[in-house]
């Protein structure tokens, strides 16, 4: 594999680097494990994104998921990008850290009464309904409120993205969209709602997309409806193209977002209204690591275990969907030094606590040593719990040879202070 290092995640005389400062250094003062960020990396990428897609007039709206740091959302919000939200405790996020109402798109397959009435009352720009049953909800509550909604529908394209199955999204069987018939029905149905201007169609068919080409077919899919929507006398003003861009792990693997960027040209030339789409992991992996320590080297047949500090709890994706997070040491290795293959583990109770298996990693690796998961920004951090009462990991951000706390690490004490002994 390829080290999917960047310009600003680097070695530099012998050191793994974070901006102007080595690892070893922040490490001296943070307890591992712990998450750090690179905000050049991150405007970096953000200017990337512009670049792709302002050149073709299409909106870009961050997805929180990835990562709902409020530092990270609030300089995301400075560089005037929109946002993606799924929940209501994201919508708080996103408002706390100065993103405008209009700004934001509300999706999410069981958005509660509490969360569409909050989405009312902030102001939410667009909401995407993804079913029947919650467009009827929000029709209720938007009378009873008095208040008006611009809808999209988010369709299910029925088109395989060729990623994990555990992140695909727009296929028949996923619990995501509404069919495309029944998207007809609907538009028709509430095209004179009083408080519903249902104008939209939204989609979204996977996470860690590397292959043009089923994007391709849904983006088709997708606009095929529109215009036939168009053609039966009703409004759609509004297309969301969703997310899911691949970002390179270490294995070659990305999506050129010159090429999304071009296909939904091509695709939409004849499409009158706005189009926007929704990158979350490409804004965010390469910004990241986890920072941890090897607690013991120990000694089995067929490969020796290099037992971390950090857990499944602290980086969930590998136990989720069997993703590679490349495992470098901090400091760097000379072609000439040995090198063997350790199956990388946490401390966890669970089997699955497994980061990967044959790491190539020094010979020498031994306890105390600093190891760093790189392209850890995206669906990492945010993923992170206590399971076996494990502390929550820090968050920092290194800018230039500054560095900042921007999430503390959450203790058992700090989680014992909510329970109570009756």
């Amino acid at each position: 594999m390829n080290t999917p290092l960047n310009t600003h995640i680097a070695y530099r005389d012998q050191q793994l680097h974070i901006e102007s400062l080595t690892v070893g250094q922040i490490a001296e003062q943070i307890e591992t494990p712990f998450y750090c960020y690179s905000k050049a990396m991150l405007l970096d990428n953000i200017q990337t994104c512009r670049d792709a897609f302002g050149r073709y007039g299409i909106d870009i709206h961050y997805a929180v998921k990835a990562n709902s740091n409020l530092t990270l959302l609030s300089l995301i919000a400075t560089q005037g990008l929109g946002v993606d939200l799924v929940s209501g405790g994201e919508l708080k996020r996103v408002a706390r850290a100065g993103v405008p109402g209009d700004s934001m798109v509300f999706s999410g397959v069981g958005k509660t009464q509490t969360e569409l009435r909050d989405a009312l009352l902030k102001g939410v720009g667009r909401i995407n309904v993804e079913s029947a049953e919650e467009l009827a909800v929000l029709a209720d509550i938007a009378a009873e409120m008095n208040v008006s909604a611009q809808v999209s529908l988010r369709v299910n394209p029925d088109v395989a993205a060729n990623t994990h199955a555990h992140i695909t999204t727009g296929t028949k069987g996923n619990k995501f969209g509404i069919e495309p018939a029944q998207a007809i029905e609907l538009m028709a149905e509430y095209a004179a709602h009083p408080f519903l201007c249902v104008d939209g169609l939204a989609m979204h068919i996977g996470s860690q997309i590397c292959d043009i080409e089923p994007y391709r077919q849904a983006v088709t899919r997708l606009v095929d409806l529109a215009q036939q929507v168009i053609g039966d006398d009703y409004p759609v003003n509004h297309l969301d193209l969703g997310g899911g861009f691949g970002v390179d792990y270490g294995d070659g693997q990305a999506l050129s977002l010159e090429s999304v960027a071009q296909a939904i040209a091509e695709i939409t030339e004849s499409f009158g209204g706005s189009v926007s789409v929704e990158p979350g992991r490409f804004l965010v992996a390469n910004i990241g690591m986890l920072v941890s320590r090897v607690v013991y080297v120990k000694e089995t047949e067929p490969l020796p275990f290099a037992i971390l500090d950090a857990g499944m709890t602290d980086l969930m994706r590998p136990a989720l969907y069997q993703a590679r997070h490349q495992t470098v040491p901090v400091k760097q290795r000379a072609e000439s030094d040995d090198v063997r293959a350790y199956d990388v583990v946490g401390p966890v109770c669970e089997s699955t606590d497994t980061f990967s298996r044959g790491e190539l990693l020094p010979a020498s690796l031994a306890e105390g040593e600093l190891v760093v998961f790189l392209s850890a920004g995206a669906y990492c951090a945010v993923m992170s719990n206590s399971y076996n009462s494990r502390t929550i990991p820090a968050e920092l951000l290194v800018d230039g040879d500054e560095v900042s706390v921007i999430r503390h690490a959450i203790t058992q004490d700090a989680l014992l202070a909510y329970e109570e002994t009756p």
